[in-house]
């Protein structure tokens, strides 16, 4: 069914921003990051499993401070190299828009 993940294979998105996603309003909510802050930081996202269950592993850093250590973030894993970039780290599900399930802990 077109709906289902297919669970053999991770699907890694390249850098994305947080404007409007459910991520902007998951640190708003849980952080008080405001806008002016989140304007400047992006995500890059992984497929995963928790406890059996699909879910979005996600990693948020500065691109302003990657660019100053010359370290090139392109996707999930780049920050593998750098864990001192990541400035937020966790997982989530997404119901009606919100982030439903999940846990996003900053580093």
């Amino acid at each position: 069914m077109f709906w289902k993940r297919d669970k053999g294979k991770k699907k890694e998105r390249g850098v994305m921003g947080l404007g409007g996603s459910a991520v902007w309003y998951y640190l708003r909510r849980h952080y008080g990051l405001n806008g002016d802050e989140m304007v400047l930081l992006r995500r890059v996202e992984s497929d995963g499993m928790i406890d059996d269950k699909p879910v979005t592993m996600i990693r948020i850093f500065n691109p302003a401070a990657a660019k100053e250590k010359d370290a090139a973030i392109e996707d999930y894993h780049s920050l593998d190299n750098h864990p001192d970039l990541i400035l937020y780290e966790g997982h989530y599900c997404i119901s009606r828009g919100e982030i439903s399930d999940g846990k996003i802990e900053k580093r």
